[in-house]
């Protein structure tokens, strides 16, 4: 779960509320950023579900940090500049679901929730320019990650595509 957890940085996720992650180590100005993002916070949208569902993936394997079944659903905002090829608006959101893979008899489908994560425009975000992640349990409730290290640093790839792994498929 550790490894699940770190790796979905790279895909979405998060600025939660939780002062005292910086090192003693950190620079000062890394300490700010660091806490900046934690503290833009986001919450888990009660209806995304209701979003357009714009992809499903799997990640069979277990050991590989994004193992899970994921469906990919966008808000009208993202949906917009997704279809488009337009940089991301204020509160453009995603949230991709994570479920356990369940393969019976060659037939690969989703099983109990693992979590979703969200990411969201939000340019008070300054520290994760303009993005702000959150990850959740199966039960909703935030789970601790670091948004910097955890997501944003993954993201920083597809920084010439607004930060967004995901691409439109008609």
């Amino acid at each position: 779960m550790r490894t699940l957890l770190a790796a979905l940085a790279c895909l979405l996720t998060l600025a939660l509320a939780s002062p005292g992650f910086a090192s003693e180590k950190e620079s000062p100005k890394k300490s700010e950023k660091k806490s900046e993002a934690r503290e833009a916070g986001a919450k888990l949208p009660k209806n995304f579900r209701e979003w357009a569902h714009t992809k499903s993936m799997v990640i069979p394997d277990k050991s590989h940090g994004l193992y899970g079944f994921h469906n990919i659903y966008a808000n009208e905002k993202a949906l917009k500049s997704l279809k488009g090829g337009d940089k991301y608006t204020e509160e453009a959101a995603f949230v991709v679901s994570f479920y356990e893979v369940v393969d019976e008899g060659g037939m690969v489908s989703q099983g109990a929730k693992i979590m979703d994560a969200v990411m969201i425009k939000d340019r008070k975000a300054s520290a994760t320019e303009g993005w702000v992640y959150a990850a959740f349990g199966p039960d909703g409730k935030a789970l601790p990650i670091d948004p910097v290290k955890d997501c944003y640093e993954c993201h920083t790839s597809v920084r010439d595509k607004d930060f967004v792994f995901h691409a439109y498929i008609d």
